[in-house]
């Protein structure tokens, strides 16, 4: 730990914190970064006098701006410090974990306005619990691995979902004139079809994700391939995506 410090201190990140970012969202970084940081400009009052004459010089500092990167650790520091974020099984608003996933494109079936880029959706289950998440495809970072998915006659209803959590980090208000439960379950629905879909090759990716809903959830039949039982569901929005490992055509 005492030399991890020493190479942050001397402006290195340490080997084990290098990340293989797939994607990272700058526009929920920024946010959060903006509410925990005091104000970077400060100003001093200098004196300067000499036999004949005083003057008045008055200096403004800056501090260099911090890069993505320096923003997302502070970010992740007082989450924690904050007991905000924690495991999938834990009930936190964010949650940090390294799970097996798909991801691509979303089909959104002209859910989504046009001025708006395409979502993005990672999405992997294991040990009866599924995981999804979305966000902008503006903040990929690479593209391997990439598919696509949809969620057939259920894409409003993970859209809808998708699309508040992006501006709000919140799950959304029940829309044509469903209940806030014909909601939820034809979004769950969504994500098992969407993952059913999904192709391509499985990663272990390390994320941080804010929740916008999760649930156990039973039925899921045919789109978890046969699997019956109940089905610990989270849905979410990512501020980092990245690889544990490199892929092979990464080298």
């Amino acid at each position: 730990m005492a030399e991890d410090d020493r190479l942050r201190n001397a402006g290195f990140v340490p080997a084990n914190e290098l990340k293989f970012y797939l994607y990272q969202s700058r526009a929920k970084i920024d946010q959060l970064y903006r509410q925990i940081q005091a104000p970077k400009k400060k100003t001093t009052v200098e004196w300067k006098v000499d036999a004949k004459i005083g003057s008045f010089m008055r200096k403004t500092e800056r501090e260099n701006e911090p890069n993505d990167e320096d923003k997302l650790r502070a970010v992740l520091r007082e989450l924690e410090s904050l007991q905000l974020l924690g495991a999938l099984e834990d009930q936190k608003p964010y949650i940090k974990c390294i799970f097996p996933m798909r991801w691509g494109i979303y089909n959104d079936s002209s859910c989504r306005p046009d001025n708006e880029g395409p979502l993005v959706y990672f999405s992997g289950m294991s040990d009866a619990r599924l995981v999804g998440m979305g966000g902008s495809s503006c903040h990929i970072v690479g593209c391997y691995g990439l598919t696509s998915t949809a969620s057939r006659s259920c894409t409003p209803a993970l859209v809808h979902f998708l699309r508040t959590g992006l501006d709000t980090g919140e799950g959304p208000e029940p829309i044509w004139h469903e209940s806030e439960r014909e909601q939820l379950d034809e979004t769950y629905e969504a994500m098992l079809i969407a993952n059913y879909y999904l192709r391509g090759p499985v990663q272990n990716l390390d994320f941080v994700a804010k929740v916008l809903c999760r649930e156990t959830i039973s039925g899921a039949g045919r789109w978890a391939d046969g699997y019956n039982g109940h089905i610990d569901a989270i849905l979410a929005t990512p501020l980092y995506v990245a690889q544990v490992d490199p892929m092979a055509e990464d080298g």
